[in-house]
């Protein structure tokens, strides 16, 4: 982009971008009303380069001279943020939401190797969530590496290969890990493919822990409303079990994602980059208003709703929903011996009770926003009670097959 630091220049592209995600049309509003304030301070300052300081100079004209709401002076911080990003040269969704990816310092030789892996990446058409991920287990492996002596790829051997997987102590890494040690063998960067040093063992994935609806509503009515935690978490807990949203884009919701005056709430899921949108019930925006009214941290700058109760403040993570989450069914007093009882499950019971109910599995994988149809094996492998009304016939044992089950420790 031509003058990138020109303020017209970046306002007009940050609108084009912002055109491309399905925001609500109130949305919409609120930040070309920001996007104007900032267009008209700019003029009157005579100003026509946009620095971040000025982006500072722009959230104290709307607070302190516009006297803007509160949310709106949130919404002029989260506008600046995104013009700082694009005056760094980010474009697209990097534009508009931030990495949040944690930096691993590595070698410069290590460096490169993964930067041209990542741009291979998403040459091939993967998503920003994915190269993240990607970027960060792989900058972890590397970095092990570094720690074995291999400074670059030339230094690499198998037996190091092997002790820096092993290192990052969860086998079901092989598979990004394995990608790119192919990567580097395919383009090469080592002499041998190392990742056939990987083992590849498929697990069938277990059962998916199902609780039913009068388990759901036991866990929700088991939270004492009259707490600051309890109001929150109350609202947390309802859109966990009305949508089946995840935790990580539970934590990343803000107020953005929240139209009130419409009655929708909309997000870019994190996990496939796809955008999902639902009516907002009456009882989760009650819920949301009642934390967001009476019980959230007043005058602070994050965008995200679901902030710590506790000074210093800071968003929730995604961590940290799944283990409140997990202690709510703890205390709840709902069996859960022997079943899961994290965030998880309560996508899998959504999916559950709504085929139980007789709702088509494609309607189900809309609401849970997978993006492709095959989620819908997953769907069936639940729905237990569908599947005895149409049990097959066990055929009798014959032959050398009967005889075998027949044998006894004293045969011959």
């Amino acid at each position: 982009m031509e003058n990138r630091n020109r303020f017209n220049e970046l306002a007009a592209h940050l609108r084009r971008l912002l055109k491309s995600v399905p925001y609500s049309d109130s949305t919409y509003k609120d930040m070309e009303f920001i996007l104007t304030a900032f267009e008209k301070y700019m003029i009157t300052n005579a100003q026509e380069y946009y620095t971040p300081v000025i982006g500072d100079a722009l959230v104290d004209y709307c607070e302190n001279k516009l006297h803007v709401c509160a949310s709106r002076v949130i919404r002029a911080k989260n506008i600046v943020s995104k013009l700082n990003r694009l005056l760094k040269g980010y474009d697209g969704n990097e534009a508009l939401w931030c990495d949040h990816s944690v930096h691993i310092a590595l070698p410069e030789d290590l460096q490169i190797v993964l930067d041209k892996y990542i741009l291979q990446c998403r040459i091939n058409g993967n998503k920003e969530t994915t190269l993240h991920y990607k970027r960060w287990i792989c900058a972890k492996f590397l970095a092990n590496l570094a720690a074995l002596g291999c400074i670059s790829t030339n230094h690499i051997k198998g037996e190091d290969v092997q002790t820096a997987f092993l290192q990052l102590k969860y086998t079901r890494y092989w598979e990004r890990i394995g990608l790119f040690l192919r990567f580097l063998y395919e383009q090469g960067y080592t002499k041998h493919n190392y990742s056939c040093l990987l083992n590849n063992r498929k697990k069938y994935p277990p059962q998916p822990t199902v609780y039913s609806a009068e388990e759901i509503m036991a866990v929700e009515n088991s939270l004492d409303r009259s707490t600051a935690s309890g109001i929150r978490n109350y609202a947390i807990l309802l859109l966990m079990t009305r949508y089946g949203i995840r935790s990580r884009d539970v934590a990343a919701l803000t107020f953005d994602n929240i139209d009130f005056e419409n009655h929708r709430i909309h997000f870019i899921q994190q996990k496939t980059g796809d955008p999902w949108e639902c009516e907002l019930l009456a009882e989760v925006e009650t819920a949301l208003l009642d934390y967001i009214s009476n019980i959230r941290p007043r005058d602070i700058d994050f965008m995200e709703l679901f902030i710590t109760l506790k000074i210093p403040y800071k968003p929730l993570s995604g961590y940290a929903i799944n283990t409140t989450v997990w202690s709510l069914f703890l205390q709840s007093g709902v069996e859960i011996s022997n079943r899961r009882h994290g965030s998880r499950v309560l996508r899998s019971s959504i999916a559950s009770n709504l085929i139980y109910e007789g709702v088509s599995t494609e309607i189900v994988r809309k609401v849970l926003g997978h993006s492709t149809k095959h989620a819908i094996k997953s769907y069936a492998r639940i729905d237990i009670e569908s599947m005895r009304i149409c049990p097959i016939p066990v055929i009798p044992p014959a032959g050398n097959f009967a005889a075998l089950l027949s044998w006894k420790d004293g045969d011959r």
